[in-house]
């Protein structure tokens, strides 16, 4: 009977395992169809890509400021330039998040280049074909064909 207890709860224990294992393995809802998120390597990549491009335009500014304050102004006002102040990297960071609104999927590439500014090739040809009149059924209303998908969407509160 002691064999026989111990081979049940061996059959548990693999049994617990394998479920596990197919859980682990087949993707969620939205992986089943066809979604697939960025992972966390893929919005730094954007989102340092995006400050990059904030920083350079900020740093054409050449203004100084003065930093500090006192009651009876004796005290000479810390100077520091706009390029290298805190202000900057605060104001550089501040719509990053809208910006990253602006950037579609491309679900022809399946690389970290699937995530760009820009109309996919996919939905250049599907818009060409509505502009010529015809009838393209996706399951989703033409006006929503231009807002940001889910993954867009996602990775937007993944960087928050």
């Amino acid at each position: 009977m002691n064999k026989y207890n111990s081979f049940l709860n061996l059959l548990r224990f693999l049994l617990v395992i394998l479920t596990t294992l197919v859980r682990l393995g087949s993707g969620g809802p939205e992986e089943n169809e066809g979604v697939k998120y960025a992972n966390k390597c893929e919005v730094c990549k954007i989102v340092s890509h995006e400050l990059q491009a904030r920083l350079e335009e900020t740093g054409k500014v050449q203004e100084v400021l003065e930093i500090g304050y006192s009651l009876d102004d004796v005290k000479p006002k810390k100077k520091t330039q706009y390029k290298k102040s805190e202000l900057r990297l605060v104001e550089s960071l501040e719509n990053i998040c809208d910006k990253i609104l602006e950037y579609n999927i491309h679900k022809e590439r399946e690389d970290s280049t699937r995530f760009a500014r820009g109309m996919s090739q996919t939905f250049k040809t599907l818009h060409g074909l509505v502009d010529k009149g015809v009838k393209v059924d996706l399951g989703i209303p033409l006006e929503l064909w231009d807002k940001p998908s889910v993954e867009i969407t996602k990775m937007k509160t993944q960087f928050q």
